[in-house]
């Protein structure tokens, strides 16, 4: 019997304005550089919406209530361990008041399209849009 794999938990949120822009961090870390959503590691004691609403306000400062989309979910290349990517969204009526992990902005969705997207965020997009609600690679 093979033994099970290592899984590394984390998030992915989309967050819209009543305008119907979305906020995107412009990250500068090598891990993943390139525009994305605010998110990150799932904590040991956490589920996944506690995991995203602190990753949220964390990096922006907003306070969310999170609605899950599906899960995307690879084998990171150097590790070689499984990574589960929870995808949310949530519309805010605020504007950020933090920048933790690069600068933020709020951009047309139509903008994605052209922007250098980080990592695999261009292939998670049909979750975001809400054509698909699952994603693997790997």
């Amino acid at each position: 019997m093979s033994k099970p794999l290592p899984v590394e938990l984390t998030t992915l949120c989309w967050l819209e304005n009543p305008q119907g822009a979305v906020l995107l961090q412009k990250r500068v870390k090598k891990d993943w550089p390139g525009y994305t959503f605010p998110g990150g590691h799932v904590l040991a004691g956490e589920n996944l919406v506690r995991g995203v609403k602190r990753e949220v306000l964390e990096e922006t400062g907003l306070k969310i209530t999170p609605e899950f989309l599906g899960v995307a979910e690879w084998l990171a290349p150097k590790s070689r361990e499984r990574e589960l990517a929870a995808l949310f969204k949530a519309t805010v009526t605020t504007d950020f008041t933090v920048a933790t992990e690069g600068e933020l902005v709020w951009l047309p969705k139509e903008s994605l399209a052209t922007l250098p997207l980080a990592g695999t965020l261009n292939e998670l997009l049909p979750i975001f849009y809400g054509e698909s609600r699952y994603y693997h690679r790997g």
